[in-house]
């Protein structure tokens, strides 16, 4: 069964939209006025914005918050950028481009698609081989003629029992020239001091970032850089989460290369030191590029451990100097996949 949604009917008063067996979807506005919809099962739920980049803007199961923790407890309607209320879960960035712009670049941090507008949105019950779920997806055209012309379908599943999100994202390219196109699929987990980051064998070092602003409180910049220099020496020193000496101010962007296992699928686990943890699965086929972001201070705690990408985070002209930028032909739809909740 699927449900086309509308943002007229989502209303601050919150509004049991559609129930089937343990599946919930409630339709509500945060009082900044922006569109969600909490999608629950009875290991938790998560809560997307339909309209507003389909961001997930919380997610929950077996009573912990996974999503980052930040100075927005509601998200704003964002204009022109996530920075403008950023504290979500997941959000899809790119397409036009990705990263952080160089002075060089004309695009916006992550460019359009984190708080794109969509003007069609779904809810769907079904069952399927792997069993019964709920999903939400939707459709955000971008066009600009001579230019471009294409369409982001991203999708999100929640299983019947499951404690974690299946999501996918595909892109159609409309128009009749190839489409460049850069994608990140940028996943937010919580840290908890003690844990330790488990991940799938890696194809080669990875990529350690120096990257700290000029011009930033410098006690912090210290740190921060003094613990890059320690990532230099031994990488794994990263693989303690709260370890001694550890910075993360303002943040700390690092880019890993997973071997994918006899089932294409490549996965970093934050496990916690009392048991159980964190996982974000991916393709490396598909994204090979697992970008860490991480960032540690009082209004942002972020354990961005995976963020699958197809290019590093520096930005279209950067991108396109090292040969990182893809190309979709005219007609030809690619996909992306991706997996996280608890272990």
């Amino acid at each position: 069964m699927k449900i086309n949604l509308a943002n007229v009917s989502f209303t601050e008063k919150p509004t049991l939209l559609a129930e089937d067996g343990e599946f919930q979807a409630v339709a509500f506005r945060y009082t900044t006025g922006v569109a969600a919809l909490k999608v629950s099962n009875r290991r938790g739920s998560f809560t997307i914005l339909p309209w507003m980049g389909q961001m997930i803007w919380r997610c929950d199961f077996d009573g912990r918050e996974l999503a980052m923790k930040s100075m927005y407890d509601e998200p704003k309607d964002c204009k022109a950028s996530f920075a403008e209320s950023y504290g979500c879960f997941v959000m899809h960035c790119g397409l036009t481009a990705m990263g952080n712009p160089t002075p060089e670049d004309d695009h916006i941090g992550h460019a359009e698609l984190p708080v794109a507008r969509y003007a069609e949105a779904y809810l769907e019950f079904g069952t399927d081989k792997s069993g019964a779920y709920v999903a939400v997806g939707g459709t955000y055209n971008d066009d600009l003629c001579f230019t471009r012309n294409y369409a982001f379908s991203p999708r999100v599943v929640l299983r019947k029992g499951a404690a974690k999100l299946e999501i996918s994202a595909t892109v159609r390219n409309n128009k009749d020239i190839p489409l460049e196109y850069f994608y990140l699929c940028h996943v937010n987990h919580r840290p908890v001091n003690g844990s330790k980051i488990v991940e799938s064998p890696l194809k080669r070092p990875p990529i350690i970032n120096h990257e700290v602003p000029d011009g930033y409180y410098k006690p912090w910049a210290d740190a921060t850089n003094a613990w890059l220099a320690v990532l230099d020496k031994d990488y794994k020193a990263q693989s303690v989460v709260g370890a001694k000496g550890e910075s993360y101010r303002p943040e700390i962007v690092n880019c890993y290369f997973h071997k994918a296992d006899k089932s294409g699928w490549a996965f970093v686990k934050q496990v916690f030191p009392k048991g159980g943890g964190v996982f974000v699965k991916y393709r490396p086929s598909e994204l090979p590029y697992a970008t860490r972001w991480i960032a540690r201070t009082v209004d942002e705690d972020a354990m961005g451990m995976c963020l699958p990408a197809t290019c590093e985070h520096k930005g279209r002209i950067f991108a396109r100097k090292h040969h990182e930028e893809r190309f979709l032909a005219p007609g030809k739809t690619v996909s992306f996949h991706i997996e996280t909740g608890i272990l």
